[in-house]
């Protein structure tokens, strides 16, 4: 194989692709490579995967000889964003040796061949389901954030997609906190699919998707594939029933304030630094005309901070831990929030337009 490609453009490539390799793969080390093959005279087809999910992206070249190899994941990012910008060249040797030149520099790697790297799955794009690129991407960056790291509970350590009808839900869950958000189809669905996608995909796909342009998700039996044109991403999907959410989110409301959401994110980061490991909650007191948000910590200090609300319904004081308000009003994208309550030993319900709701778990106030 040998080929001419813009530094840029190849770099942005391995950018997309390299994250799923498996450096650390000592039983199959082929893992740890990028397959890189040439497909007809002008492009390049660049695939990682690490068995769990796998990417395949494709880069314009110049093909002089057409040809494939593998070459060490990590190794060739850091030798391609390293070289000058501008033209470079790529020549596959005998016995595997990648040469690779650009300007007056010159590296020479061992690749190896592409008989033993694993084969991405075949799919059908019968059962694609389009969508556009900002929903999905909104979507995820409201909901992603609540998934848990528990390995125990494996069915939490991703995002539920629950597509059926004209409508997909997104629903993330850490047994403290739930974020959900509903969105609209352009077409009805054929069938109703509940789809369990783990992290690693979650993250590597907030990476591929922009503002613009559409993605088709096309679900099957144990995988997903999303395409976003030239570029594909395939993950084996967790197996195990998804906890009924709809139980989690409250169906009463006792308390209900609407707040300005960056002047409630500036007040809790401020709290949130008197707190400590033995009083790791912030207090929010619901009195009528405003919000009392306080924080005390033994032997550190206390913080005390007064926003001015409408608040309707009882007064209540409750505890939340402050990193899961955090965590949804920075990704918020909207000036006004609603806060509704029951009790103080009940979850509170934050709802964000467009149908956005968000259950958080309080907390014990010392």
């Amino acid at each position: 194989m040998e080929i001419k490609a813009q530094k840029n453009l190849l770099m942005k490539a391995i950018g997309l692709v390299a994250n799923v390799t498996n450096t650390k793969a000592t039983t199959v080390p082929i893992l740890g490579n990028l397959l890189m093959e040439t497909k007809g005279k002008g492009e390049l087809s660049i695939i990682g995967t690490d068995l769990e999910v796998g990417i395949s992206t494709k880069v314009p070249v110049t093909v002089i000889h057409e040809g494939s190899i593998t070459v060490p994941s990590k190794k060739f990012q850091d030798i391609i964003r390293e070289l000058p910008e501008g033209e470079l060249e790529i020549m596959v040797a005998k016995n595997n040796a990648v040469n690779i030149k650009s300007g007056k520099s010159f590296f020479k790697i061992m690749g190896l061949g592409k008989e033993d790297y694993p084969k991405l799955p075949e799919w059908n794009e019968e059962q694609a389901i389009e969508i556009e690129q900002a929903v999905l991407k909104e979507s995820l960056s409201l909901t992603s954030f609540a998934i848990s790291n528990d390995e125990t509970r494996y069915v939490l350590n991703g995002v539920l997609f629950s597509l059926e009808d004209k409508t997909i839900k997104l629903v993330a869950t850490d047994g403290r906190r739930l974020a959900f958000i509903q969105k609209e189809l352009p077409e009805k669905v054929q069938k109703k699919w509940e789809l369990i996608v783990p992290m690693k995909a979650v993250q590597e796909i907030l990476k591929i998707l922009t503002w613009e342009g559409t993605v088709k998700i096309i679900p099957t039996q144990n995988q997903v594939i999303f395409n976003f044109g030239e570029t594909f991403l395939v993950s084996r999907l967790i197996e195990g029933h998804f906890p009924n959410y709809q139980q989690v989110i409250p169906k009463e409301e006792t308390t209900q304030t609407t707040l300005m959401r960056e002047e409630f994110l500036q007040a809790v980061r401020r709290a949130a630094l008197l707190t400590s490991v033995d009083s790791p909650a912030v207090k929010l007191d619901f009195i009528k005309g405003k919000i009392l948000i306080s924080s005390r910590a033994p032997n550190l200090g206390e913080a005390k901070e007064e926003l001015s609300a409408e608040v309707q319904g009882k007064e209540v004081s409750i505890g939340f831990n402050p990193h899961y308000l955090t965590d949804v009003l920075k990704n918020l994208d909207e000036d006004h929030i609603s806060l509704s309550l029951t009790d103080p030993d009940k979850p509170g319900l934050l709802k964000g337009k467009n149908g956005y709701l968000y259950v958080i778990m309080p907390m014990q106030l010392n």
